[in-house]
């Protein structure tokens, strides 16, 4: 069957397996760099909000199920486990008292999402844009988060630069720094004032691994590492989740890096989980990032 054929057989299958008064319908989710894809909202009386499951995972990868009914199961159980019983109260939205201790920023790539820019308040950054959204539930198994765009400011009658000003609080508190060397991450290390065993190479992230990469435009943070290490940093966009940082002698050694992030970019990551294909590079003298090449 074709993929319009498959989503009309997911809807159609799905209605059945779910309990009474449950309603389900098929929405274009646009995601980051310009991606499109068919999210599946499954809706309960009992709250309006709803995990999005994406039905273009399931079509590319039927190979992985034995039938329709096995990807119909495996949807049914993906919404059980990451369903709420708790329920958003939209009026409290429209309340900027209420909600600005929730606004976070978050690092996009600037060419690819052009679309999505003429919508939103953005704030240009290197060939990135710093694009701004309320965290309105945070847990250790998942989170809700919206979007800001320019209609809300228009709503709640505030300027892009007071939105970023309230960001730039409000981010790391939300979302601390988490940094440490790789091989932390692997176990065989505890933190990033361990020397490291085997590759002077450390993450940057944030304590939900959520849009961590915006964590280099934390104050200080740079300066700070950069001092920690005794060197200047080169730092690879591994995904917008998370910086890979690394100590620099100089600039002009970035060519293999920049092959590393290309071929990260290429076999690792989702369309929608890429930041940028430039490596960046802190300078301790000047305290400012810069791109390793021009090419914007």
């Amino acid at each position: 069957m074709n993929y319009e054929q498959f989503k009309a057989a997911i809807l159609i299958q799905m209605q059945q397996l779910l309990e009474p008064g449950t309603t389900i319908s098929l929405q274009t989710i646009c995601k980051n760099n310009g991606l499109k894809l068919d999210g599946l909202v499954i809706s309960s009386q009992s709250s309006n909000l709803s995990p999005t499951i994406f039905l273009n995972y399931y079509f590319e990868r039927q190979d992985i199920f034995p039938d329709l009914n096995a990807i119909c199961r495996d949807i049914q159980r993906t919404y059980e486990q990451n369903r709420t019983e708790e329920s958003f109260d939209a009026d409290f939205f429209t309340n900027y008292s209420a909600i600005k201790d929730r606004i976070a920023f978050r690092l996009i790539h600037y060419k690819k999402n052009k679309e999505l820019l003429e919508t939103v308040p953005y704030v240009r950054y290197l060939d990135l844009a710093v694009v701004f959204y309320c965290l309105l539930h945070l847990t250790e198994t998942g989170n809700a988060t919206v979007l800001i765009h320019n209609s809300h400011l228009k709503l709640w009658n505030i300027t892009k630069k007071q939105l970023y000003k309230q960001a730039c609080q409000t981010t790391p508190r939300l979302l601390p720094y988490d940094f440490r060397n790789i091989s932390a991450l692997l176990g065989s290390q505890d933190d990033a004032d361990t020397p490291p065993s085997f590759c002077p190479m450390y993450v940057l992230t944030n304590s939900q691994k959520l849009y961590g990469a915006s964590c280099m435009l934390y104050p200080g943070i740079l300066e700070a590492i950069s001092e920690k290490l005794r060197h200047d940093l080169f730092l690879l966009p591994s995904s917008i989740h998370e910086m890979i940082l690394l100590p620099a002698e100089n600039r002009s050694s970035h060519k293999e890096l920049s092959e590393m992030v290309a071929q990260i970019n290429q076999t690792e990551l989702a369309a929608d989980e890429i930041l940028s294909s430039h490596v960046y590079y802190y300078s301790r003298a000047e305290q400012a990032l810069h791109i390793c090449d021009s090419d914007l």
